[in-house]
């Protein structure tokens, strides 16, 4: 391979790795009283959820798209997730689903949308979901 074709490899591969870098954001939720705030939140694959203010709080996805890894953090610590697949994700604060403290993630077109209508979610998963279909389904 000549000395320019190798140039212009490693240049289309450094652009594709930086770009995509570039376009990737992150979105920070903060936990407030007994609600995260914002409730919902729109990202593009690729980006990072951060959750912040979780001194007695924690995030358990009890609904997300199938194949999409399992998460639950720990009470008391601030966390992330980068989200890779597309979907709805909906979480609940473990100690506070009582209260309604839980929200939802959706990534990208939200490919499960059919199925969370379908789940029988209730008490403040239920309530998380409605708001999820109602939001989605404008």
């Amino acid at each position: 391979m000549s000395t320019l074709k190798k140039s212009l490899t490693v240049l289309t591969l450094a652009t594709l790795f930086s770009s995509s870098l570039v376009f990737a954001k992150d979105v920070t939720v903060q936990a407030e009283g007994t609600k995260f705030d914002p409730l919902i939140v729109n990202v593009d694959p690729g980006d990072t959820v951060y959750w912040t203010n979780m001194d007695i709080h924690n995030v358990h996805f009890m609904f997300q798209p199938d194949g999409a890894k399992d998460f639950k953090s720990e009470i008391g610590q601030n966390t992330s997730r980068e989200f890779t697949k597309e979907g709805i994700y909906v979480y609940q604060c473990d100690p506070h689903i009582g209260l309604g403290m839980g929200g939802a993630v959706v990534v990208g077109k939200p490919s499960n949308l059919d199925t969370l209508k379908s789940t029988k979610l209730h008490g403040g998963l239920g309530m998380i979901a409605h708001k999820v279909i109602k939001a989605e389904s404008k």
